[in-house]
């Protein structure tokens, strides 16, 4: 998400203090507290090669009551990488007022707690596009723990697998996801929907056709499906196909 931002006329707060963590190539999580103004993150202004991708509030009902803002960072170029790398000063533009984030050098990824996990890979599923879908791959095997630990709810739709049928699945219902994540023993695919077919009788369902995008082979059954689409994510049901 890159966003252009008119700087005439923001004001700026006090600097805040803030943590980076390398998350995958070319991923950063930048980690800081969240003003009690609840400023909502539109884009980095400075430095002007590092992308807002997302963000997302975290802590909001924690018993330590001190909530934080998490801020998904795309570098441009091996300066801003650099940067990041190093420790920097971000001024992260709001619909408040300009947010200033000092942090030090980059932590290693084993630095994101697993609650800061599971609220990132939310709002990393929500970002998931035409656009960002490839360059996003490198986060997963970080956020794979947290997506077998989505919760599946009652109304889930069932996901039919047939493993002698590769490329192919049937979704119960009516509603078409843009991609698939399929996590497995071997890791996290992404296989994107190429075609869907609907079929009312004797239930309604949806017949995809399915094309592989990233991530290990599909020979291995997976045991958590997520579905992607329209800034929107739920856990499937899995079950046999012919069940």
């Amino acid at each position: 998400m890159t966003a252009s931002v008119a700087r005439e006329g923001r004001s700026s707060s006090p600097t805040l203090d803030g943590r980076t963590i390398r998350l995958g190539l070319g991923w950063y999580l930048c980690r800081h507290r969240l003003p009690t103004a609840m400023p909502i993150p539109l884009a980095v202004a400075s430095p002007g090669d590092v992308d807002l991708a997302t963000w997302a509030f975290a802590g909001m009902k924690a018993p330590s009551r001190e909530p934080t803002c998490l801020l998904l960072l795309r570098p441009n170029g091996i300066a801003a990488e650099t940067a990041l790398e190093r420790g920097t000063r971000l001024v992260v533009a709001t619909h408040f007022h300009d947010i200033a984030v000092s942090s030090g050098p980059a932590e290693a990824p084993e630095a994101l707690a697993a609650a800061d996990r599971a609220v990132i890979a939310q709002a990393v599923l929500s970002a998931v596009t035409a656009g960002t879908v490839a360059a996003l791959a490198s986060l997963f095997p970080l956020l794979a723990p947290a997506l077998r630990a989505m919760p599946i709810r009652e109304d889930a739709p069932d996901l039919a697998i047939d493993p002698h049928r590769p490329g192919t699945c049937s979704l119960s219902g009516t509603a078409v996801p843009d991609y698939l994540l399929l996590d497995s023993d071997a890791g996290t695919r992404c296989v994107r929907v190429a075609t869907a077919r609907l079929a009312v009788s004797p239930q309604p369902r949806v017949d995809l056709d399915l094309e592989p995008l990233w991530g290990p082979g599909g020979d291995d059954a997976p045991g958590h499906a997520v579905l992607v689409g329209g800034g929107r994510s739920t856990s499937a049901r899995l079950r046999a196909a012919g069940a």
